[in-house]
């Protein structure tokens, strides 16, 4: 009996599982940490207008990301 198994992909159980553990994570630590860092770099380099709201809001950055990938994901892995 054949399986067709294709070793290095990701299914989507397997990228389910992922970003539960990256959304985990990120509330755990990496939020804080991102706060942190933009703070210090808006203050510290004195930035104004996009650049400010840019790091003002790694986060929120970081959670559109997320989404981009998972609906790349989705959109690449459909075999259609």
């Amino acid at each position: 009996m054949l399986f067709n198994n294709k070793k290095g992909i990701v299914g989507p159980i397997g990228a389910i599982f992922l970003y539960i553990v990256f959304v985990v994570i990120w509330f755990v630590w990496l939020g804080f940490w991102l706060a942190t860092v933009g703070q210090g770099i808006v203050e510290s380099q004195s930035l104004l207008g996009v650049e400010a709201f840019f790091f003002s809001n790694l986060n929120f950055v970081v959670f559109i990301c997320m989404l981009l990938g998972m609906l790349g994901f989705m959109y690449f892995r459909s075999e259609a």
